[in-house]
């Protein structure tokens, strides 16, 4: 897994910076931007635990990977490619497959390729140690694996969790980080792995509860905090979430609120008591008024805010 500990966390780079950073992350790529602009070209780049997640947006260009044999330096991984923007189509053992948008093509770097670029793109790639496939899988890789998200639930859920991912990545610590990317390596691993491989993963939607439950976690002080921006958030219907959460008989809603609670109930037992904190507590925690938290709080634990903080005074 050379690529994980030799790069910083986050990468950038713009314009003539653009091919160098490629090959850093990349390894054997030539990119020829002929007549296009390559200044028009930038990337953002971040590791996820095992795996990168890489932004890029560019002028129309062609990248050959022309090696069939890694270099020393070389990142040992698998490579798939999400077209968000432009017409782009990859050849690779024979086969010719478009890249186009909800869909994903995966490929075997260490196989000549080469990925034309035929209109200005935006595009989100990711890298995962080939060791994290099963050796049949990357075997079947001898020519690129497309997967559609109108016809693969994994697939559309990998699609909106890359996106989101790229989206909120500057606000992911490195657990978080590294625990998404174990999330993409299951999805991946469940696409285009064999039979013996499918029980070791979860199902899709046990993946997307885990992706909900973390964007609530991190963002549980929101007053705005609703069913339908959570939706929004992981690229996938209302319906969607509500069915995420049917093994476990409670609805987004009702989730919200008792982790609302139980925050709330343990910040209490650590407080230090002075005149305001039961209010600031639950203002800190998305309540809309104090009477609104008490009302909530005395519903769970039959006790009132303050009886519950002297409880655990005494």
């Amino acid at each position: 897994m050379r690529f994980a500990a030799d790069h910083r966390p986050i990468e950038t780079a713009r314009g003539q910076e653009f091919a160098g950073l490629a090959r850093a992350l990349f390894g054997n790529v030539r990119l020829d931007f002929t007549a296009a602009d390559e200044e028009k070209s930038s990337m953002l780049s971040a590791m996820l635990g095992a795996c990168r997640l890489t932004r890029l947006e560019a002028d129309r260009h062609v990248v050959f990977g022309e090696r069939v044999t890694a270099e020393p330096d070389d990142p040992d991984a698998i490579k798939l490619i999400l077209q968000t923007e432009g017409s782009a189509s990859i050849t690779q053992g024979g086969l010719h497959a478009p890249v186009s948008s909800n869909a994903l093509v995966i490929y075997d770097p260490r196989r000549p390729y080469v990925l034309t670029n035929s209109t200005p793109v935006r595009q989100l790639l990711l890298q995962l140690p080939r060791q994290a496939l099963p050796q049949a899988a990357v075997e079947r890789l001898a020519v690129p694996f497309t997967a559609h998200a109108e016809h693969d639930g994994m697939c559309g859920i990998l699609l909106s969790l890359m996106e989101t991912t790229m989206h909120e990545i500057s606000h992911l610590d490195e657990a978080r980080r590294s625990s998404v990317g174990q999330t993409m390596i299951d999805l991946v691993r469940t696409m285009i792995g064999d039979g013996a491989t499918a029980g070791l993963v979860a199902n899709p939607l046990d993946l997307l509860l885990a992706r909900i439950k973390d964007f609530i976690a991190g963002n549980i002080a929101r007053p705005d905090l609703t069913v339908a921006m959570i939706a929004r958030r992981m690229g996938c219907s209302v319906r969607y979430v509500y069915r995420a959460f049917e093994a476990e008989r409670l609805t987004p809603s009702d989730y919200i609120w008792d982790l609302r609670l139980q925050q709330a109930a343990a910040k209490l037992r650590a407080a230090g008591g002075h005149s305001g904190e039961i209010s600031e507590i639950a203002f800190a925690l998305g309540f809309s008024s104090s009477a609104h938290f008490s009302r909530a709080f005395r519903a769970r634990y039959t006790v009132s805010p303050s009886q519950w903080r002297k409880a655990a005074l005494s």
